[in-house]
């Protein structure tokens, strides 16, 4: 059934201001609809304007801009939500990566996704908290925490290109910390890695398919773990990672699971969603709550 009333939650910078581009869009395909549009000036205050939306009663929440975006309206949607259903998530995907929306199935074309959202179909996904928090799509622990900082410091390009940009900062001084982990109360692994990614999607990093067989709505994390690796090691495991070829290489595990404890004696950077939650944990615990979300698509 058709959703007849929208809260849009715009964030005026996302793809390098080609949100703010959407207005004139919003504007014409949601005329005759009742909605309000709220844009952003700050960072976290999606999650507050999406939180009261869906206190306030509004059926859906559109997220206008990219993983960042979406990754705040989820969090204000389940905050609202409590232990009940959250409102609706809308996306109309204008950032630099899109990962979730593209996983959700969401057009990559602005005029396409908008006349979906507002047509109201939809699809039941699996949502996951970590430390409190909540993400959609998934968590990295280690390189890609590291060089999601790095992005975060120096957005000078957009996709896969700011990235690769921000790795080859990182890559100069990166030294694998110690971690160890435990999926579902059980040791996976403990020493140095270069890596640990829980996804929810597959799809992380503008392009990058860390956990390739993750699906977001199976009920079930799937864990990457890479170990300690040198300069030369990450260079050609990471063409790997572009492609999903990793996951038979000796130095990779793949597993899955409902719950992930990674505590270390070093201090872990830490993103979800690629917006960076840490520099310094010392324990992560990461759960899966299936079907708690609602994706417009």
């Amino acid at each position: 059934m058709p959703i007849d009333r929208f809260y849009v939650v715009l964030n005026p910078t996302a793809g390098r201001g080609a949100a703010a581009r959407m207005r004139a869009l919003l504007a014409r395909e949601l005329a005759g609809v009742e909605h309000v549009v709220a844009e952003t000036s700050a960072r976290g205050e999606a999650a507050e304007v999406a939180e009261a939306a869906a206190r306030g009663g509004w059926p859906a929440v559109v997220a206008v801009g990219g993983d960042g975006t979406v990754h705040e309206v989820v969090n204000g949607l389940m905050l609202a939500a409590g232990d009940g259903p959250p409102a609706a998530l809308g996306i109309l995907p204008v950032g630099s990566g899109n990962d979730f929306a593209r996983l959700a199935g969401v057009p990559t074309d602005p005029v396409q996704a908008l006349r979906r959202i507002v047509a109201g179909a939809w699809r039941q996904v699996d949502v996951g908290s970590v430390n409190g928090r909540w993400f959609s799509n998934g968590v990295g622990i280690g390189l890609d925490a590291r060089v999601a900082i790095e992005v975060d410091r120096r957005r000078r390009f957009r996709g896969l290109a700011m990235y690769l940009h921000a790795l080859s900062k990182v890559l100069r001084v990166y030294e694998p910390p110690r971690m160890r982990v435990e999926i579902d109360r059980q040791e996976a692994g403990d020493g140095p890695m270069t890596l640990v990614t829980i996804g929810n999607g597959g799809r992380h990093g503008g392009g990058f398919w860390i956990c390739p067989d993750a699906r977001i709505d199976d009920g079930v994390l799937d864990v990457c773990m890479c170990d300690g690796l040198g300069t030369l090691g990450i260079l050609r495991f990471l063409p790997q990672v572009l492609r999903g070829t990793h996951t038979g290489a000796t130095c990779v595990r793949m597993r899955q699971a409902h719950h992930v404890r990674v505590t270390s004696p070093d201090p872990l950077p830490v993103h979800a969603d690629g917006e960076i939650i840490a520099e310094d944990a010392r324990e992560v615990s990461i759960e899966i709550h299936p079907g708690r979300l609602q994706v417009l698509v």
